[in-house]
């Protein structure tokens, strides 16, 4: 079992398999592109099966497949049901923007996974165009009512909150809650290096607009800004009326859901803030190999070395439990402090966020 040194149990692994993504999002990618992992630089389908195998053994019994996007990996429908072949993993799910997921929907829900995560930021074609340079969202629309008609336990969208989401996206995707068995998640941006329109780097405090909202707390967040998002969603919901705070756990992660009497579906947040890291349950796995603490952690163990090095598991697997008990308690624990060990400062990440997995 991993256990860091904070007490946490550490039994869940975001696996990004691809730095490759087929959309451009504003605030993910450069509009030009990144230089892509050389591929002999990548995992191969065997290390990953390696890997996930050595982690199994340390403990991690879920796994969601992210990337870039996954579904663009040549074979990525045979690496997943090989991974279900791990007899200690017990929990798989996939993160996906939804433009190829219905070509690989039957295989998906036959192995059967578990969960799937479908990113969507708008309603609105023409602003889904400009938030992804290009995508077609009837592609996700279309995606995502087959999954659900197909019987995937958990479906999600995860919507990121840009400056283009409005109260018509809002509305729209509150009422799809109503009559589907969807699960909406509100995330606020975890901008990463080189997103276009803002700086290179992560602000390590805690300046989110969502920062403190509490799992029974249901009045908005005051803002200064001109447009607060949260506030205009918890407007619509209130027009909408009658929603509560969900108690029970939904998923792996610590969103905070609220549901309307009667929906099928559910309305969460995910919050940026330093709080929440008390609930964090994950190490993530680089598709270069490397295994990580977090989006805001740079601390790496190279994995893939080992394995291309010919280690015993068994001495891997010492190293990352040694390796486990040095996460940070918090994102801000994370990040690099100045020279007099004073206040948090920013920090440049190497990776973009298609390379640690969203």
């Amino acid at each position: 079992m991993l256990i860091d040194s904070f007490n946490r149990k550490i039994d869940y692994l975001r696996l990004s398999v691809t730095d490759r993504c087929n959309l451009r999002c504003t605030y993910c990618m450069p509009s030009g592109g990144i230089k892509l992992i050389d591929r002999k630089e990548m995992l191969t389908f065997e290390e990953i099966l390696k890997a996930a195998g050595i982690l199994s053994e340390t403990g991690i019994r879920k796994i969601r497949i992210t990337g870039g996007e996954p579904l663009v990996r040549d074979g990525i429908i045979d690496l997943i049901k090989q991974i279900k072949k791990i007899e200690k993993i017990t929990d798989i799910s996939i993160t996906t923007n939804g433009i190829l997921l219905n070509e690989y929907l039957d295989e998906l829900y036959k192995m059967p996974v578990k969960g799937i995560n479908i990113s969507l930021d708008t309603l609105d074609r023409q602003k889904y165009k400009e938030i992804t340079r290009g995508g077609e969202i009837n592609q996700v629309l279309s995606a995502i009512s087959n999954s659900i008609n197909i019987g995937i336990k958990s479906v999600k969208i995860n919507v990121v909150i840009t400056n283009l989401l409005d109260e018509k996206d809002i509305a729209g995707f509150a009422e799809m809650t109503l009559d589907k068995p969807v699960h909406v998640r509100f995330i606020e941006m975890m901008q990463p290096a080189g997103g276009d329109g803002s700086s290179e780097t992560i602000e390590c405090s805690s300046t989110g607009v969502i920062s403190n909202l509490e799992f029974n707390n249901l009045k908005p967040v005051s803002s200064s800004q001109d447009f607060n998002p949260v506030d205009t969603i918890f407007s619509v919901m209130k027009k909408m009326g009658g929603y509560h705070a969900v108690n029970d756990k939904i998923g792996n992660g610590p969103a905070l859901y609220y549901k309307f009497k009667q929906a099928r579906g559910s309305i969460g947040f995910i919050i940026n803030d330093k709080q929440y890291c008390s609930y964090c349950n994950r190490i993530r796995l680089t598709p270069y190999g490397t295994i990580r603490f977090c989006l805001f952690s740079d601390e790496e163990y190279d994995i893939k070395k080992k394995i291309r090095d010919n280690y015993c598991p068994a001495d891997i697997k010492a190293e990352i439990a040694e390796f486990v008990k040095a996460k940070p308690e918090n994102r801000e624990d994370s990040c690099r402090y100045d020279n007099k060990g004073k206040s948090p400062i920013n920090f440049k990440l190497k990776d973009f966020m298609n390379r640690i997995g969203g």
